[in-house]
């Protein structure tokens, strides 16, 4: 029943490419093709920004808590579209072609558990559902041992220089479970950007015994300072 529903939606709502447009996907092959990978020559080893130049990374420099980001793509055209298309259009089939790209990257990393990073209740009573966690759903890992909450409301990161974004999560989340004894955990979220809620999560996480702790993330966005004009959420 519920198959031959989705096929009625789709003839009356056909999906449309949240990049150019086009009918048919929700992101047509032709943007997919533009989607520039995360990784690789030109980028941090540690948290996968581009660089120009060589020595220490001014994006991960002074994390102390966090070892490292891994993410699928560079958060621009298509990739924007898709990250926008899913947490402020909720379009959650994008988060199947998410979860697609983003599995080759977990896999890799092998962590012991993912956590996606919790929305207040508040956030998510306004938004219907938090992207991170539809983004877990659809990546098919096992369940983490415990979980992640978030005490209290926080601004939006959006227009924050790096250190208010620091000061805007500071003792917002806490951990509720069994210890992770050493274990390698990561953080999930759709973007990351200055690592600052990631990094959060992973002091709460390595007060609870885990080894070592990465962000996981779709899209990666690169710091503008509010000055220079641009700020990636």
């Amino acid at each position: 029943m519920a198959t031959l529903l989705s096929r009625a939606l789709d003839l009356l709502y056909p999906p449309r490419c949240v990049a150019c447009g086009a009918f048919g996907q929700n992101l047509c092959e032709p943007c997919g093709d533009q989607l520039l990978p995360a990784s690789g020559p030109g980028r941090c080893g540690r948290c996968g920004v581009r660089r120009d130049d060589e020595g220490r990374c001014p994006d991960c420099f002074g994390w102390r808590d966090l070892d490292g980001a891994r993410a699928a793509f560079e958060m621009e055209g298509a990739a924007r579209r898709v990250v926008h298309g899913l947490k402020f259009s909720g379009i959650r089939d994008l988060a199947t072609d998410m979860a697609g790209a983003l599995r080759p990257v977990v896999e890799a990393l092998g962590p012991d558990a993912i956590f996606p990073i919790p929305l207040h209740a508040r956030r998510r009573r306004q938004r219907g559902f938090n992207q991170a966690e539809v983004l877990f759903d659809r990546l098919g890992w096992p369940p983490p041992p415990g979980r992640l909450e978030r005490v209290r409301p926080t601004a939006s990161q959006v227009g924050l220089s790096a250190s208010e974004r620091r000061e805007n999560v500071a003792g917002a989340f806490r951990y509720r479970g069994p210890g992770l004894k050493g274990a390698t955990v990561a953080v999930l979220d759709d973007v990351v950007t200055t690592g600052a809620t990631a990094s959060e999560c992973a002091r709460v996480l390595r007060e609870h015994g885990a080894g070592r702790v990465y962000a996981l993330a779709y899209g990666r966005a690169p710091y503008r300072s509010p000055a220079s004009g641009r700020s990636d959420d």
